[in-house]
């Protein structure tokens, strides 16, 4: 059977596994440095598992790029590996919870172990599959290093069952770092962004549906009911707001891109990573609304996407350098830089003066992005 279809399929499992990840995420405790600090065990799980599931989607992808055909047996075994992915939230937030639980650190482990497995097995079958195929017979199902992060995880399970509880945890953190520099710098060719865009569409999408689930439920049917609940609602919108106007920008943006290159799908992915936790941080902010840490957080995020963005502009520009559409599009980084200046004024604002200035300044800043285009040429 011919793939288009499946690689569609796959994607949007894959997006929204990524997106529901942070509804596991715990909140803090309190609006502190402190309370924020506690959970860092649960933020880098969550960051391990953004990349493993991300890198399986990469590795995909370029595999697929060589694919003329895939049979049951193909459909079979990722049918396995999208249930084993799909079960990643869940024990990645037991094992947050319970890092010195063995059974925890066990089900975590078995997950990546499989993940791993299934992927080389998986391209066993494919190269089966397309035995006239030169490209698939370049790939070397023997070479030592497609099978390092296995041995790292089978190492973590020795340690958790003799004299550290949390060696499958580390394991694992080492396993998927050790897949992500394998992708990193193995350089894929130059290549057309439209399978890329659309898992980008599937990501921001999610993500926007996912931000109401965070507005909690009125406590009767009142009108003052509803209206306690202003604060959330400011949160929803000011989120909204922020993840169209970003799908927006790249929508444009992509609509005049000719071919993009391995930097640019990192770049891009590692600007989804961090906007992914626009749900988790309106919730937060919403009901901390005059605390400056959660509003901080807020801010941060969003410099954060600004500064990955203008890395994003510049590695696009380097390669399609004879895209003169693009050039003149990206010529300048406007809109990054008056985002940073805005939102770092209110960030000092709201240090000094009035916390929710910071939520107030991502808004602005946006405003004035689209606002001054549309005044120059009038």
């Amino acid at each position: 059977m011919k793939t288009n279809r499946f690689e569609t399929f796959l994607d949007a499992i894959l997006a929204i596994i990524i997106t529901v990840l942070v509804l596991k995420l715990s909140q803090p405790a309190d609006a502190t440095w402190g309370s924020v600090l506690m959970l860092n065990r649960s933020y880098m799980t969550y960051a391990v598992c953004f990349l493993i599931i991300f890198n399986t989607w990469y590795n995909d992808h370029n595999l697929f790029m060589m694919v003329d055909e895939i049979n049951n047996r193909v459909v079979l075994v990722y049918g396995v590996l999208i249930f084993i992915i799909s079960l990643v939230p869940y024990f990645a937030s037991w094992v947050s919870l319970y890092p010195n639980s063995i059974p925890a650190q066990t089900m975590f482990g078995l997950l990546f172990l499989a993940t791993n497995i299934c992927y080389n097995l998986s391209t066993y079958l494919i190269i089966r599959a397309n035995p006239y195929n030169e490209e698939l017979k370049k790939i070397d199902l023997t070479d030592f290093k497609r099978y390092i992060p296995i041995l790292f995880i089978l190492t973590g399970y020795v340690m958790t069952y003799t004299v550290y509880t949390q060696g499958v945890y580390i394991s694992c953190i080492l396993a998927t770092l050790y897949w992500f520099f394998i992708a990193l710098f193995t350089k894929s060719e130059v290549e057309n962004s439209e399978r890329f865009e659309a898992l980008f569409d599937a990501i921001v999408a999610i993500i926007l549906t996912v931000l109401v689930l965070e507005i909690g439920m009125a406590f009767n049917g009142s009108w003052q009911a509803l209206f306690d609940l202003k604060l959330e609602f400011f949160a929803y919108v000011v989120s909204f707001i922020v993840c169209f106007n970003y799908w927006n920008y790249n929508n444009n943006l992509f609509g005049i891109v000719n071919r993009i290159d391995y930097k640019v799908i990192w770049l891009t992915a590692a600007s989804m990573f961090v906007l992914s936790l626009i749900p988790y941080l309106s919730f937060f902010v919403s009901h901390n609304f005059y605390s400056f840490v959660a509003q901080a957080c807020y801010g941060i995020d969003f410099i954060v996407v600004a500064l990955i963005s203008i890395l994003t502009a510049n590695a696009l520009k380097r390669v399609d350098p004879a895209n003169i559409a693009l050039v003149l599009a990206l010529n300048n980084n406007f809109q990054f830089i008056s985002t940073l200046v805005i939102v770092g004024a209110g960030m000092v604002v709201g240090y000094l003066f009035y916390p929710p200035s910071v939520i107030i300044s991502c808004l602005i800043s946006i405003v004035v992005v689209w606002l001054i285009p549309y005044l120059s040429r009038h």
